[in-house]
């Protein structure tokens, strides 16, 4: 059995049940192989999540065709945020616990910034612009991925909601990015703090 496959089998899991879910007997039984077998092969179940989290997220940067102008940046870098956390809760859930550490995660916030200091932010501003997006992105998918899709509801809890004759969790997502990136602009053009 493939570190590889290990992996995969781990990520199902993780994105179905919970990265606390990934054990080796719940691999070993999966992929029908003894717990020891994946022991040996990962080098440990902190080892295997490390490089599960890594694996997706380093695969997720490397894919990324950067645009050059600050805005394609920042909104690339929010819709790849989005869809990887989409696809693998499990990575959002590592990412509540600590710092994501992958090739490609820092270099990532890195150039988000620097783009956002193209815009004509000053150092401190492009930073928590960078947060502000950041932030936006992953509170955005927490409450999509906890609370389920707004029609499960109960149906008084709909009527009384501010979203009950708006509620498109995409154009939702759309309109908040296009938010902060049209108040970087503003700010940037103005030269004015918040």
């Amino acid at each position: 059995m493939s570190h590889r496959q290990i992996l995969d089998a781990a990520a199902e899991i993780a994105d179905t049940d919970g990265l606390d879910a990934v054990s080796f007997r719940v691999l070993a039984e999966r992929l029908g192989i003894s717990p020891m077998s994946v022991h040996r092969t990962t080098g440990g179940i902190d080892a295997l999540r490390r490089d599960l989290i890594s694996t997706l997220v380093g695969e997720a940067v490397s894919s990324i065709d950067w645009p050059t102008d600050w805005r394609g940046v920042a909104r690339t870098f929010a819709y790849g945020l989005h869809d990887l956390l989409m696809r693998h809760p499990l990575v959002l859930e590592a990412h509540r616990q600590a710092s994501l550490e992958a090739p490609g995660a820092d270099d990532t916030a890195h150039r988000v910034v620097s783009a956002l200091s193209l815009a004509g932010l000053e150092d401190e501003q492009a930073t928590y612009a960078y947060g502000a997006l950041h932030d936006f992105v992953t509170g955005h998918v927490a409450i999509q991925l906890g609370r389920g899709a707004f029609d499960s509801a109960p149906a008084d809890r709909r009527e009384a909601s501010v979203f009950a004759l708006h509620h498109d969790p995409t154009r939702r997502f759309e309109f908040g990015v296009a938010l902060i990136l049209d108040g970087v602009a503003s700010i940037a053009q103005q030269g004015t703090t918040p």
